[in-house]
């Protein structure tokens, strides 16, 4: 049974993709965690903490996968600024074990390593966009988000250290599913309203003819294992996934969220303020993840957000509110 060991496992995305892998009763699961409080939540859920590993100093993360006996990583973290520092890691564990193998004479399997990117290194294309197309090239159909400028970089690093690693890349569009924190920014203002009974116009951040990529967190966790059970030899010459179930405007998902919460304001869009961030949430969608469906075996469950937004509203709202109480 492999070992996986998952950054940012006690976050949002990451804790997904544990309970999937344990679902499938496939691998054991590590997740790192920044606090006790973090690392009991993992123990909860069938997951071995590793409290030891500080991003910002990849020499603990080498070492945990050598402690751990680590035969994949995920990266599910939110640590930018640490993707490099992070990949290093990786690539110095994998090499030590490569060079243990060869003093003994041996072959062994390279160590895996899964990196979360995102949809948003597409921009918004003048077509409909493939992930066999690289993003930031000249051949590419859109530019990278402000946001997200570095990362088609930092994916060919990861593509190049082949070498001593099997790699897979993962690209979600906006994740959905009860406590998503980015659709916050878009129904927080709605939830506001709605709370102080204000008839105002609400100002939306947003471009109104914004249309986002999105994948239920579910679904999205559902591609790693799919990845995983692939990763040694089964992903072809380009293991590289969009993974989204939907492009939608932004004015129907915002239009459903006024139903549910009960807001009659009229919606202003005020456009993204010069925030890089708001930047990326109002790019022009145009993905298509038919290559994850092909060659991960990925099969989504939920692809109707706006009929079932009611769902996903009062799950994001009742988050929210459990947040205030901490």
């Amino acid at each position: 049974m492999p070992n996986v060991l998952i950054l940012g496992g006690s976050g949002y995305l990451g804790t997904a993709i544990a309970q999937a892998l344990l679902r499938s009763g496939g691998y054991a699961v590590w997740g790192t965690a920044r606090t006790a409080a973090k690392a009991a939540q993992l123990r909860a859920i069938e997951v071995s903490p590793v409290e030891s590993v500080d991003l910002a100093n990849p020499q603990t993360l080498a070492q945990a996968i050598d402690t751990y006996h680590i035969d994949a990583v995920i990266d599910a973290s939110s640590a930018y600024e640490q993707a490099a520092g992070v990949l290093e890691a990786v690539v110095t564990a994998a090499k030590a074990r490569a060079d243990t193998l060869a003093n003994d004479k041996a072959i062994g399997p390279k160590l895996a390593f899964v990196y979360t990117s995102g949809s948003w290194v597409h921009g918004s294309p003048s077509r409909r966009v493939s992930d066999l197309t690289p993003p930031g090239t000249s051949i590419a159909p859109g530019k990278p988000a402000t946001a997200v400028a570095w990362r088609p970089a930092h994916e060919q690093a990861i593509l190049a250290a082949r070498n001593v690693l099997d790699v897979a890349i993962l690209r979600p569009a906006a994740i959905y599913g009860r406590g998503s924190w980015v659709w916050g920014t878009w129904w927080g203002p709605l939830l506001a309203a709605a709370q102080s009974g204000s008839k105002d116009a609400i100002q939306i951040p947003a471009d109104k003819a914004a249309r986002t990529g999105a994948v239920h967190v579910d679904d999205l966790a559902d591609a790693y294992v799919g990845a995983l059970d692939r990763i040694q030899g089964q992903l072809g010459s380009w293991p590289v996934f969009d993974i989204a179930t939907e492009n939608l405007s932004v004015v129907d998902l915002l239009e459903a969220a006024k139903t549910v919460l009960g807001v009659e304001a009229e919606l202003q869009y005020a456009g993204t303020m010069g925030s890089a961030f708001l930047e990326a949430l109002s790019l022009v969608a145009n993905t298509d993840s038919s290559r994850a469906k092909q060659v991960l075996g990925w099969s989504p469950k939920k692809v109707d957000l706006v009929p079932n937004t009611a769902v996903y509203v009062n799950a994001w709202k009742a988050t929210e509110a459990l947040k205030s109480k901490d």
